[in-house]
């Protein structure tokens, strides 16, 4: 067996990255079209870690230590940070984790009522318990053209409908994320990857991490290309790399999987730059998540963790996404074991990644082989629902429709213009006298989207999207739309479905009148 040393000074060597998990590893890229992985293993005072495949087209080959971003994991670097505020009571004895966020930074923070607005707390936003949902449709959207800021973001979250009761639902939020960042860097006066760096990354010899792109891409390794595999073409597509200031608590780190078995092994190990106690109150669950298989009961989730029981065994466990990126970190503490895994597709590097990740956990606990969960199964059978479902979005969104359909009450060039909505924003749409068809694009957003409307009924539509590296590039995302006409007959508003959790109510968004 070859053994050598990284420049990290981390041992890498194949121990249970042999040639037969190489073979499962190939077969596995192919099958889910990813051009590359990076992949880690820590098991007790060893670790193991090896590249394969492609980090950039067309033969940069990948290795241990190449760049990725890594996604929602960085929630579990803002909740430590927190926590090094929590312990701080000399300097910062207002923060706490049952600290009103409202306390700390004013009217920065607002939701939609007053009760949420001065009741949530930290632990709330930390522990996705807030109340507020995903909204990602409405991450870093401005009406002015330019970037948003992460406070004109937070500012907008107070147009944002609730859709559970504070502490009676856990409903991920990405937002809540960038309120914790918020607090943070308003108290400390620092940017709130400075801190992760002085407080974490330095203390850890984390050499390779950063929270800045241009940071990375000066560094001494290579920042892997992010891309999506076309079916139409039966190619790859380079995605350009994401700016990570829109992203700052939520996901603004990029690293490789040697640092992250540093971070991995202070956990699991409880010799984190901060207190046991704190580390602790950062694994405590608070949110249940649900139960599904494999695992025994339900998952819950702590402070920028999930976490669960697989096999008898807990665990501790984040996914992470980015445009044409996607990352997974889970540890097994009593065991003294975790994975850690980077690769560079939207999605399907996620598939892979648990794939892979958990047949080295099923080979560490003696998993039989015909005992073991069919993870390929499970997310092909993701995909063909998704593409049923967009397939099939007009009779599934609209299964009672008059026959003949009634057509629209204008002319489609009527339906033009833009449109407002506080927390989303605006959307312009146009129309496309080629195709006879209105579209519009939400280019702005940290999650571009590019929308064509097809006419259902009357006022009703479905809009079709298509989103280039993210989640959407598996399957066209599909919203209902409706527009309301006013007495005048000029059209004034147009709803759009964009959170499921709002069951059939939708976004509502003004038509700005022209001047």
């Amino acid at each position: 067996m070859v053994i050598k040393r990284s420049e990290s000074n981390v041992m890498v060597s194949d121990g249970p990255l042999d040639k037969k998990f190489e073979n499962l590893v190939e077969e596995t890229l192919e099958l889910w079209h990813v051009p590359g992985i990076s992949l880690a293993v820590v098991d007790g005072e060893k670790t193991f870690a090896k590249g394969y495949g492609i980090a950039a087209l067309p033969a940069v080959p990948m290795s241990p230590s190449t760049l990725f971003f890594a996604g929602s994991t960085t929630k579990a670097f803002t909740a430590a940070v927190m926590a090094t505020l929590v312990e701080d009571n000399e300097k910062y004895p207002q923060v706490q984790w049952d600290t009103p966020i409202h306390q700390l930074i004013g009217d920065d923070f607002g939701l939609e009522n007053e009760y949420a607005t001065t009741h949530i707390t930290i632990e709330d936003a930390l522990s996705h318990r807030s109340g507020l949902p995903r909204h990602d449709q409405a991450y870093g959207a401005t009406s002015s053209g330019k970037r948003a800021t992460v406070k004109e973001m937070i500012h907008s979250m107070r147009h944002l409908p609730l859709t559970a009761e504070p502490r009676t639902k856990y409903q991920y939020c990405n937002l809540m994320f960038l309120v914790a960042a918020h607090i943070i860097e308003t108290l400390t006066g620092s940017k709130i990857g400075d801190l992760m760096k002085d407080r974490i990354w330095t203390p850890l010899d984390m050499t390779s991490t950063f929270s800045d792109l241009q940071d990375a891409m000066n560094g001494k390794d290579d920042l892997a290309k992010g891309y999506f595999y076309s079916d139409s073409d039966a190619s790859y597509h380079e995605v350009e790399w994401m700016e990570l200031d829109q992203c700052a608590g939520a996901g603004n780190i990029i690293s490789n999987v040697l640092d992250y078995t540093k971070w991995a092994r202070a956990t699991i190990s409880k010799t984190t730059p901060f207190s046991s106690a704190s580390l602790e109150q950062l694994l405590r669950a608070r949110s249940i998540m649900g139960s599904e298989e494999p695992y025994t009961g339900s998952n819950m989730y702590a402070l920028g963790w999930r976490t669960g029981v697989y096999h008898g065994q807990q665990f501790f466990e984040h996914t992470g996404g980015m445009n044409a990126f996607g990352a997974e970190l889970i540890l097994f503490p009593d065991i003294e074991f975790a994975i850690v895994a980077f690769a560079n597709t939207a999605g399907t590097s996620n598939f892979v990644e648990q794939v892979l990740a958990f047949h080295l956990v099923d080979e560490k606990l003696g998993i039989p082989m015909t005992e073991r969960f069919g993870w390929n199964k499970k997310n092909q059978a993701i995909i063909t629902r998704g593409q049923h479902n967009s397939s099939h979005a007009k009779s599934i969104l609209y299964p009672e429709l008059p026959s003949p359909t009634l057509p629209p009450t204008l002319p489609l060039p009527s339906y033009t213009g833009t449109y407002y909505h506080p927390g989303y924003q605006n959307l312009t749409i146009y129309f496309d006298d080629s195709t006879k068809t209105l579209h519009a694009d939400r280019s702005k957003s940290t999650w571009p989207e590019y929308f064509t409307f097809e006419h259902v009924s009357g006022e009703f539509f479905i809009i079709v999207t298509k989103a280039v590296g993210d989640y959407h590039a598996l399957f066209p995302q599909v919203y209902p739309a409706e527009f309301r006409i006013r007495a005048d007959g000029r059209v004034r508003q147009v709803g759009i479905r964009w959170e499921e959790t709002m069951g059939e109510e939708k976004i509502w968004l003004d038509r700005v009148e022209d001047k």
